[in-house]
């Protein structure tokens, strides 16, 4: 019997030992995802965005305060530096303002941005090449017509040259997203000309921000530029103090009847449980005394 007993505790000693290299071979690595972007504001400040997420049960979820690490240069060798990921995903590297970045061949910037990984998640890479562009607008009005003038010049071989048969989107901003106004198409000079529409709400004074963008270019990448002018539609809230809405203080009526009743009738319930529970103690007291007296 002792025998059996310790053949049975080797054994599962020997099943633990062996099993354990196994399960941790098992252990789930994570496959990410990884985007890298360029962008170019109004005030030619660029900057380089990578957001890494990963997929489970086809839901999409950040993977934050990972380290991304930029480079540049025609094979990746040149360290820019850099960033952890935010709670989204993202991590943001600003481009230095005054030193010149290497061009190849062609004229273009090379970017390149990688996760080194650790235990549980595998290692990505991703990159990217750009050709420098100049995004200008000018607003003005033009025999009454408010006119927007949109010129586009890249670099090539040093030079700046027109960008032709591009498409330009016009925006204007609103409260949730940006509401698009027009698609200017260049022309061979690399300009084009929009008439910009004269009934879209401004704020009290009229002002509205126009923008003018590149977006997910191949070659330009992400590139802007915004301009504030009077050119909306005066907008000025005329509800009373005493009115009603969901998004003032004072909520509907409707809202404050739906909710009343709903109340009432979870609490109508409580009540007559709890009446009930009473009735049918005191039934019960009345039964106990019945059986008594007889």
């Amino acid at each position: 019997m002792k025998s059996n007993i310790s053949k049975l505790f080797t054994s599962i000693l020997l099943i633990s030992v062996f099993s354990a290299p196994v399960f941790s071979q098992d252990r789930t690595i994570i496959s990410p995802y990884i985007s890298l972007q360029y962008f170019k504001n109004s005030e030619d400040h660029r900057y380089l965005q990578t957001t890494l997420t990963y997929v489970s049960n086809r839901i999409e979820f950040p993977l934050s305060g990972m380290e991304i690490t930029f480079y540049t240069g025609s094979e990746g060798k040149d360290l820019l530096g850099t960033a952890l990921t935010n709670e989204q995903g993202i991590a943001t590297f600003d481009l230095p303002e005054n030193s010149s970045l290497p061009k190849d061949n062609d004229g273009l910037w090379a970017f390149y941005t990688d996760f080194t990984g650790n235990d549980t998640i595998e290692t990505v890479k991703a990159d990217l090449l750009i050709r420098d562009v100049k995004l200008e607008m000018i607003l003005s009005v033009v025999d009454t017509v408010k006119t927007v003038t949109l010129s586009a010049l890249k670099s090539e071989n040093n030079k700046d040259v027109p960008v032709s048969g591009e498409v330009v989107m016009l925006y204007v901003p609103r409260m949730f997203s940006l509401l698009p106004v027009a698609e200017a198409p260049l022309d061979d000079n690399g300009t084009a000309y929009i008439e910009f529409p004269s009934d879209i709400p401004g704020d009290a004074e009229g002002n509205i921000t126009v923008i003018s963008k590149f977006e997910e270019h191949p070659d330009f990448g992400n590139v802007e530029r915004r301009v504030v002018i009077k050119w909306g539609v005066s907008f000025v809230n005329t509800s009373p103090a005493a009115h009603r809405a969901l998004w003032t203080k004072t909520p509907p009526w409707w809202m404050i009847i739906t909710l009343s009743i709903l109340l009432i009738g979870v609490w109508g319930h409580y009540l007559f449980a709890v009446i009930s529970l009473i009735r049918i103690k005191r039934e019960s007291e009345k039964q106990k005394k019945l059986k008594i007296r007889q």
